[in-house]
């Protein structure tokens, strides 16, 4: 069988591995635009602050490692179009025929029609080149203000990248609230306080109508003028979806696929940021742009081309970070995306410590849990602190893959030892608050 993939990125990378450890005599061959193969592209806000301190150490594998397992590499090459009648890609070298198809063709920063916004000095922050071109404009312009537009993961991730190394910035966001789409305003007004805390201001409900200077040394929102050295566009990402377009498969905002990720063409394959799958609790059609989400689809997919009949299972997007010493860690609907489905929740809130009140250094702790009213299901969770919140929502997240309910959830059995943790965990808690709202 020969198998090509056009997207060198987390989805075609892992679909290589994937499938090559499922069969080794296979023809498998990676066709990606960029230099490398698998890079994290959420480190980059990492390496931008100086944690991890050299790009290069977020390519996952060296090129020679894909070699040793014989998938062959065609990188810095573009896919230019899809014959299917053929069963051939068409590259900018020359065309490849293929057997089975994975479309990994990604998402790309979206960057909204703000006059100005080609200037010198305006970034995206999605790619190794973007980091580059930011870290050699610090060099040569020594910036000491920056402006964010868009407070979304990468955008709080790309300010505290600023401030980290010594930068006044400023966020500005069209909505209400930042994390718009993972945390309801009660929480995200935890970590804007934080952040506000360590010196990076905000400016909810407002747009950039203008970037000013070339390179920039304003923008306009309104009628105020701010003055910034630097600003980065965060306005999220959008599906690569123009090869699936030219070869006439189904796409909606991005690659239709079936629940063994194959497109309208049986032949042809879409995972990663570039294909539209389920929502665990609509059920509606979901973008899910995600490393987690990407390396499972690979999986999946990689089993379903050798007949193994995998289903991608609908998806909850569940998501943690840090910003400075804070974790936030969230998956499912909020309460704010509930209402406006129609979906009535019961919400169970609790605020107490990762530790026993007794033991030293215990940090602050919100929980917020999504029940859905009808049937009692766990459907969402928000959890912003100081620590641990990573195993706690990962906990959650798994037992509402699984169905669980709030009685499950109030009744679970947990772990406890005063180093560690209290002896009624923080999440039992707030699902008992819920359970009482449901009696």
């Amino acid at each position: 069988m020969k198998i090509v993939v056009i997207g060198s990125g987390t989805a075609g990378s892992n679909f290589a591995l994937f499938a090559r450890k499922i069969d080794r005599k296979a023809e498998i061959i990676v066709i990606g635009k960029e230099k490398t193969m698998q890079y994290s592209p959420c480190a980059l806000p990492f390496t931008l602050s100086g944690k991890i301190p050299k790009l290069e150490d977020i390519v996952v594998f060296p090129t020679e490692f894909y070699e040793k397992q014989k998938i062959k590499l065609l990188l810095e090459t573009e896919a230019k179009a899809i014959d299917r009648e053929r069963k051939v890609v068409v590259t900018d070298k020359g065309e490849i025929p293929y057997d089975k198809l994975v479309l990994a063709t990604g998402s790309k920063a979206f960057v909204p029609p703000i006059k100005g916004v080609e200037s010198e000095g305006v970034f995206t922050l999605k790619t190794m080149d973007d980091v580059k071109q930011i870290q050699n404009y610090i060099k040569e312009r020594n910036p000491k203000k920056a402006l964010v537009i868009g407070a979304g993961l990468i955008g709080l991730e790309g300010a505290v990248a600023f401030r980290e190394i010594g930068m006044d910035v400023i966020v500005v966001e069209l909505l209400e609230h930042l994390l718009p789409t993972m945390l309801d305003k009660d929480m995200a007004s935890i970590i804007q306080s934080h952040m506000e805390e360590k010196g990076i201001q905000f400016r909810f409900g407002a747009a950039v109508s203008e970037i000013i200077g070339n390179p920039v040394n304003a923008v306009r929102i309104g009628e105020e003028k701010i003055e910034t050295d630097l600003v980065l566009v965060a306005t999220g990402v959008r599906a690569n979806t123009e090869l699936a377009k030219q070869a006439n498969l189904e796409v909606n905002k991005g690659i239709i696929v079936d629940e063994y990720l194959r497109t309208s063409d049986p032949d042809i394959y879409a995972i990663g940021d570039c294909a539209e799958v389920y929502d665990a609790v609509t059920g509606n059609r979901i973008l899910s742009q995600l490393g987690t989400t990407a390396v499972r689809m690979a999986k999946v997919a990689a089993e379903n081309i050798f007949g193994r009949n995998v289903k991608f299972k609908p998806v909850f997007n569940t998501a943690i970070t840090e910003l400075f010493d804070l974790e936030i860690g969230t998956f499912g609907i909020t309460q704010e995306r509930a209402k406006k489905e129609g979906i009535d929740v019961v919400i169970g809130k609790f605020k107490g410590s990762t530790k026993p009140e007794y033991y030293p250094g215990g940090k602050p702790i919100t929980v917020k849990l999504m029940f859905r009213k009808k049937d009692k299901k766990l459907i969402g969770a928000q959890i912003v602190g100081g620590e641990r919140v990573w195993g706690r929502i990962m906990a959650l997240s798994l037992v509402a893959q699984k169905g669980a309910s709030v009685e499950d959830v109030a009744y679970s059995e947990t772990a406890y030892a005063p180093p560690i943790s209290p002896t009624i965990d923080p999440i039992t808690i707030a699902a008992e608050i819920a359970l009482r709202k449901f009696k």
